[in-house]
């Protein structure tokens, strides 16, 4: 078991991933803990504890933390009752939820595809097993018509919706502005909506 590391002491681990690129103690400091949260995720969604699936969320929490130059760590804000340990439990329970709910294709994800339209939100209690047939093939036309998007609006909706990157996250990393980030995703929704009634 590691020992819980000083304020000092996270601050001098994570500017040393961030800005020199030596991520080594990070990932032995907070290896364990890692795949821990992800069990302990897995236990609480009542899911199966497969080794395999338990490793391969470890590794995609891994992924989070140092893809795109670190984005995820980059994130992180000392003080507001979090420090850097608990940034990586929240980071690495969630990355565990997507991952089972990916699972799932009642997921929440997919409702947050239909619930973009109107007439489509009677669907959304999946509880109802009468509704869970009409629901999913909705979706599929919604999955489908989110393929024949323009490669630009495909890219916002899915980075907006799919991967829960907020608008202004969205801008920066295309390096573009706000305003145009949303009119590019308004744009999407409604050519979406046509493609469906078509």
């Amino acid at each position: 078991m590691k020992k819980k590391l000083t304020t000092e002491e996270e601050r001098e681990i994570l500017h040393e991933c961030l800005h020199h690129k030596r991520c080594e103690k990070l990932t032995r400091q907070y290896w364990n803990l890692v795949y821990k949260t992800v069990e302990k995720t897995f236990i609480y969604k009542s899911a199966p504890l497969v080794k395999e699936e338990l490793e391969e969320v470890h590794q995609d929490v891994l992924v989070q933390l140092f893809d795109d130059n670190c984005r995820r760590l980059r994130q992180y804000r000392e003080g507001g009752g979090r420090n850097l340990a608990g940034w990586i439990i929240l980071i690495a329970n969630r990355t565990a939820l997507n991952h089972l709910r990916g699972k799932d294709p009642h997921s929440i994800k997919s409702q947050k595809y239909l619930i973009l339209f109107e007439d489509m939100k009677e669907d959304l209690d999946f509880d109802k097993e009468t509704n869970r047939l009409e629901a999913r093939e909705k979706l599929l036309m919604v999955l489908k018509a989110v393929k024949k998007l323009p490669k630009l609006e495909r890219s916002v909706f899915e980075l907006h919706y799919l991967k829960e990157r907020s608008l202004p996250e969205i801008a920066t990393s295309m390096n573009r502005e706000i305003g145009n980030i949303y009119t590019i995703k308004s744009r999407a929704i409604k050519r979406l909506k046509k493609l469906i009634e078509d």
